[in-house]
């Protein structure tokens, strides 16, 4: 019973050490867990981004993030408000994206205003 036990109690550890790695980004820094799951984050483009009054318009073409594949036959365009956008620890913009095209997180170089 306590061998049951202890096995159980390791296999949740293992478990549960798995579900709470995120990935790292290129400059060496960790996407947090709530933004990724090991393919959910990615740099992308400044040229990809553009600054609105109320924030940031994102597009990203088909092919340019992990989770927007070359099939998809339309851009992935999204709307982020300042109050969502994160200060970038590298100072790249960073998308953190389902495969919906739905965000996650996003990372500017100056954060939200």
């Amino acid at each position: 019973m306590r061998a049951s036990a202890s096995i159980t109690i390791a296999i949740l550890f293992a478990v549960g050490a798995t579900q709470t790695r995120a990935h790292r980004a290129p400059g060496g820094w960790d996407y947090p867990f709530e933004c990724c799951s090991e393919a959910d984050c990615a740099r992308i483009e400044a040229s990809a981004v553009r600054e609105t009054p109320s924030g940031f318009v994102v597009t990203i073409m088909p092919g340019r993030h992990p989770m927007w594949a070359s099939e998809r036959r339309q851009p992935a365009v999204l709307d982020i408000p300042y109050q969502k956008a994160r200060l970038s620890p590298d100072g790249f913009f960073h998308l953190c994206m389902n495969d919906a095209g739905e965000l996650l997180c996003f990372y500017s170089p100056g954060g939200g205003s």
